[in-house]
């Protein structure tokens, strides 16, 4: 992109809700990439770096959090990062080519679990999802539909989702969680 539409699309980062990622990380952590929208007006320091979306919209956005937070995007993280996730490193990332239905899937769902109270009712309003708290429940479904349709995007079966799994310990990744999200992968075609 030429410098002034880089520098366009982060002036307008500022005024709406932002995704961003923490820079200090470790990949025996329970989870190596760990992103987040980020209300309007919220400062960050240099250890929250933000993305900025000249494309896309809010859709974009959700869906690009989606993938962040996923389980199948954090295992590929833990291949490369030691102390510090920066843009250097999540630049050289694969991220999956999500098809038109994989990618509503998680940018909905993504969206829906980044917006928890009113700070982001604009953001749920363009993204077509109500704004407010979820129940565990919802919270979890949401959370494998995203990591089912990512695993499925870059082709993943049953046993590499188990060899994927075998990375993160049952107190980060519950053994329910564990089922529900191969069953999931298992309905996807």
């Amino acid at each position: 992109m030429p410098r002034e539409a880089r520098r366009a699309a982060v002036r307008d980062e500022l005024e709406r809700a932002r995704v961003a990622f923490r820079d200090v990380t470790n990949r025996t952590n329970s989870r190596t990439v760990i992103a987040c929208l980020v209300p309007p007006g919220v400062l960050l320091t240099d250890k929250a770096p933000y993305l900025a979306f000249p494309r896309g919209g809010v859709r974009g956005q959700a869906a690009a959090l989606g993938v962040l937070n996923s389980l199948p995007f954090d295992w590929q993280a833990r291949r490369f990062v030691e102390t510090n996730l920066g843009y250097f490193l999540l630049d050289g990332f694969v991220v999956p080519a999500l098809d038109d239905p994989a990618f509503e899937a998680v940018a909905t769902a993504a969206a829906r679990l980044s917006v928890v109270d009113d700070r982001f009712a604009v953001f749920a309003r363009e993204a077509g999802v109500a704004c407010g708290p979820l129940d565990p429940a919802e919270r979890a479904r949401l959370r494998v539909e995203i990591d089912a349709r990512v695993a499925r995007a870059w082709n993943l079966d049953a046993a590499d989702l188990e060899l994927l799994l075998a990375d993160f310990t049952h107190r980060a990744v519950p053994s329910a969680y564990r089922s529900a999200l191969l069953a999931r992968l298992q309905e996807l075609p």
